[in-house]
């Protein structure tokens, strides 16, 4: 699958480089994250501000519509963590005898999330005067990155049994390809100087779902939800 969109890539460029009306290059920031669908009690994330670089493309299709590729490196972290409880029953002995007595069990989930892709927007741009409103699908390719922490279980009030402590690795059920809807504009500030803004949201779930090992805490849906703001400055413009 990389060798295929690797290929592509090759192919979006020298066809860009050869047709392309327009050539931009863009740099600039993203915030957000995965967004869960429900809210969960005693679940917080920290979304960090991530990066976002690369080429776009403007092929005119007419004096209003074009059609505006694009090919760009982004990184997006989190820092997420959730505590819950749940009922439980402890094996106990007594005088030689065992049983199980009813009790509860605290855990305490802390994790970080930090993810390289690769992000294909293919837009449609829309052009009213010197601004143009962009919409359109984009693809995304996860390249590497890591989705660990710890559990941190507590039996009880704690002090009487061990804490038991574990690793967990979310990463291999991060969907290594994403699809989703994306829509902007590009407001002109400066000759080949512009600013971009976009809002993102992806169809699909960032985890395959049948692939999470649940925790006791349970299966939330979170779809990636991300704003996106840059300078653009055009390298080619006919």
């Amino acid at each position: 699958m990389k060798k295929l969109i690797l290929l592509f890539i090759v192919f979006l460029f020298n066809l860009g480089n050869s047709f392309a009306q327009d050539i931009n290059i863009g740099a600039g920031i993203s915030y957000g994250g995965p967004i869960p669908t429900e809210v969960v009690d005693s679940t917080s994330g920290k979304p960090l501000v991530g990066a976002i670089a690369g080429l776009s493309f403007s092929f005119r299709i007419n004096e209003r519509f074009s059609f505006m590729p694009g090919l760009y490196y982004s990184f997006h972290g989190l820092d997420y963590s959730q505590s819950f409880t749940r009922d439980t029953l402890i094996t106990v002995v007594f005088n030689g005898i065992s049983g199980e007595v009813p009790s509860f069990y605290t855990a305490y989930v802390n994790g970080k999330m930090r993810l390289h892709y690769i992000d294909i927007p293919l837009l449609i741009g829309y052009r009213i005067w010197k601004f143009q409103l962009m919409f359109g699908p984009y693809i995304s390719v996860l390249l590497a990155g890591k989705d660990a922490g710890n559990v941190r279980v507590v039996i009880g009030s704690g002090g009487v049994l061990d804490d038991y402590n574990e690793e967990i690795n979310n990463y291999p059920a991060i969907r290594k390809m994403e699809q989703g809807l994306m829509l902007g504009s590009n407001v002109p500030i400066y000759k080949k100087l512009s600013i971009e803004m976009t809002v993102s949201r992806s169809f699909f779930t960032l985890y395959n779902l049948d692939k999470l090992e649940d925790n006791g805490q349970g299966t939330v849906k979170m779809y990636n939800t991300y704003f996106q703001m840059g300078l653009v400055y055009k390298l080619k413009s006919d």
